[in-house]
Formats: C-alpha cells, structure tokens, sequence
C-alpha cells in the first residue's frame, strides 16, 4: 500500500514518524508495523502504537488526527514491550504481537466465531468496529469498553439489567497525564438510580455528580438555567439504562475526558482547533464550585513519591502482589501504600511484580546480585544508583 510519512513530535511520548496506511480499515491480509497507522475516512481519527514514555511500554490507542496527544482509547490491558509490537487479524481476531512472539487479543470479550474475513474498521467518531465481512456483524468495538474519553455517540450506563452477566461502561482516569493505565478517578452511573452519575476516587471517596432532570442531563458544575446544553439524552429500559450524547450544532465536535487530577474536562472542536474548559467536582456548588470538591489524593507518605534505582534482585520469597504487572502498575500500587518500602518488576520480558515492606536499613542486607533493578521510597539511599559488586 501507497504510504506517507508525517514527523509528529508529541508531549508526553516519544517523538517518531508515524507511517501511515491510506486505509481506514484492516484486513486478515494486513499488518501494522511500528509506527504504521490507520486514519479514519474523513480524517479524524488515527489509530495505531504509541510508546509511553515514562515506562517505555507501547500501547494500542487512537487519538486525534489534528492532536497527536489528545488520546481517546487505550488498549489498558496489552501493554508491549517496544516498537517491535504488530497488529493484525488472526483467526477472527484483532491481537497484538511483540517480539516475544505472544498473542495478544484486544477483542477478549468478544471472540469472533468465524476464522475469515473479518475486518477493523476505524470510523470518525473514533470508534474501532471489529465485524464479520459476509454479514456485517459487529463482533466487537472500542466504544463497549471505554478508557478515560466519553465521545459522542459512546453509551456510558448498565447493560444486562434482566441477566446474571450485568455490564458496566464506565470512565476511568489515565494514572497521570503521562501514564495510561487505570488511576484513581471512575466515572460511572449509579447501580440503584441509574439517572445518577457518579464519580469515585481510589479511597472509597464518592460524588453524585450529575443527574437527569427530566429535560437533559445537569452536572453539578452547571448554572441552573444552562437547560440541556449537553445534548444528552438517557434511554431506561429492562435490559440497559444508559447515557449518550450528541455534538452542538455549533460546534464540530466535544467530548469530555474523566481526568487523573479528578476534574471532568469538557474539550471543544471549532474549524480544526481544539479548546477545553476544566470542571472542579465539587458539592453545593451552584455553577461556583464552592463546596466539598473531589480531588487528587495527597501523598500520605513521608517522602516526596520518587523512588531511586538500584541494581539488583529481590529474593524469591518476596512478597509478589501480582504476575500480570508492568513497572509503572507495580510502582502504583506501592506508592500507595506507604508500608512499601520498594518494588521490583520482573526482567527478561516476564511481567510481574515484588513488593518489599521491611525496614529500608534490612533491605540492603538482603538485596541478592543480578541484573535487576529495585526501587526504593526516597530516603533508604543518597538517590544515585548502587551497584552490587
């Protein structure tokens, strides 16, 4: 396929020229490679690899065509290794390939029942449809299983309401504004008055935070006479209840974004340009945001939430919380426990994670050789990198 080469410096990943196919969609006959993209019909959307920086793992995600950085779906549970990664149709099926030659499958809930002739297309309301070519089934999309972005036409609600298999579509916030996987802030409807949608940090901390009215969908950060600015609508029936919403007509497009700092960002597209305002949640507030408000978690720890390298293992019996962690997952779950006092991923392309709550002063005295690397809380060294001999 004919190809061109735009160069796209993001942010908060790493700069590279993304290569993109002059297709929307991907077939059993085709592979992304790298930097290879698809970009949707009228140029919206692109999907393809984008590398992390402050882990170095590459994800599966699409973002804007006209922002490289405005991210609006992320394949959270197939992070790999680097920019060996291949995405491709086997058997049905949309996986991910690195070099440890593992499959991936991005589609998990959804297998296809048929091994032929099944495509991914990527329209411009940034939905990626897996579907079966023959009958124009859809086997499975990015809009059931939504990351941090709610775009319009996307359903956030409860499905399987009358069945033992209920479904959540929910938001969770990016860890950071650098790290994709899940953070503190969810966005979901309430599970007993589903007209109500709710907002709940990591420590259990939860917030009503818009409501249906009758009329339209009112968030607790509007004035009272905005009416149903948002275009939403909210469809209840005995097997789903769920909100959606469409674009203004005076604007090309909005979307709202669940973010890692607990606000709810509104974004804005007019002419190409993109704008956001960013919403406080906070009670009572009248269109003022004057009340309680739902915020990021401070740091109960005493240290400053960095955690110097050094080399080496920890020893087998360390406590290992989980074998299906990258380094950044593992490094979540012990800078927020102020107990841990280090944590290790495991190497030669194993995830895993060890996570070490003894004392920083027996941590030394237990450290085994190897080609590893620990992290410790701030504190147990002068922060430079030690080198077992």
């Amino acid at each position: 396929m004919t190809m061109f080469l735009p160069f796209i410096c993001l942010t908060f990943l790493s700069c590279f020229s993304f290569s993109s196919l002059v297709t929307d969609t991907l077939t059993p006959s085709d592979t992304l490679r790298g930097s290879q993209t698809l970009v949707s019909a009228g140029g919206v959307f692109v999907l393809g690899l984008f590398n992390e920086s402050s882990s170095g793992y590459y994800y599966l995600g699409i973002w804007f065509k006209a922002d490289a950085n405005k991210v609006v779906w992320v394949d959270r549970e197939n992070p790999i290794m680097d920019s060996s990664g291949v995405v491709q149709i086997r058997s049905g099926n949309l996986v991910l390939t690195d070099r440890r030659q593992v499959l991936l499958i991005v589609n998990t809930g959804s297998l296809s029942t048929t091994t032929t002739n099944t495509s991914a297309t990527l329209l411009d309301t940034g939905n990626l449809v897996l579907k079966e070519a023959d009958s124009g089934t859809t086997i499975w999309q990015s809009f059931d299983i939504p990351t941090d972005t709610f775009l319009p036409g996307m359903k956030i609600g409860l499905f399987g309401l009358n069945t033992t298999l209920q479904t959540f579509h929910i938001l969770v916030s990016w860890a950071s504004p650098q790290n994709p996987i899940r953070g503190l802030f969810t966005l979901s409807i309430d599970a007993n008055d589903h007209t109500r949608i709710s907002v709940w940090r990591g420590d259990g901390a939860m917030m009503d935070v818009g409501f249906w009215n009758g009329n339209g969908l009112r968030f607790i950060f509007e004035n009272s006479s905005a009416g149903n600015m948002y275009n939403f609508s909210f469809q209840s029936n005995g097997s789903d209840a769920f909100y959606t919403f469409s674009t203004p007509k005076n604007y090309d497009l909005m979307w709202f974004v669940m973010a890692s700092t607990g606000t709810l960002d509104q974004y804005l597209m007019l002419d190409g340009k993109i704008s956001n305002v960013s919403h406080a949640l906070c009670e009572d507030s009248n269109g003022g945001n004057t009340g309680r408000c739902l915020t990021s978690l401070p740091s109960m720890c005493d240290n400053d939430g960095k955690f110097p390298e050094m080399n080496g293992l920890l020893p087998s019996n360390t406590s290992n919380d989980s074998t299906y962690l990258w380094t950044a997952d593992c490094e979540t779950l012990c800078k927020n426990n102020c107990s841990c006092t280090a944590f290790t991923s495991l190497e030669n392309g194993q995830l895993g994670c060890q996570l070490y709550f003894g004392s920083k002063q027996n941590l030394l005295m237990i450290v085994e050789k190897g080609a590893g690397v620990i992290y410790i809380r701030s504190g147990a060294s002068s922060g430079k990198s030690i080198t077992l001999n």
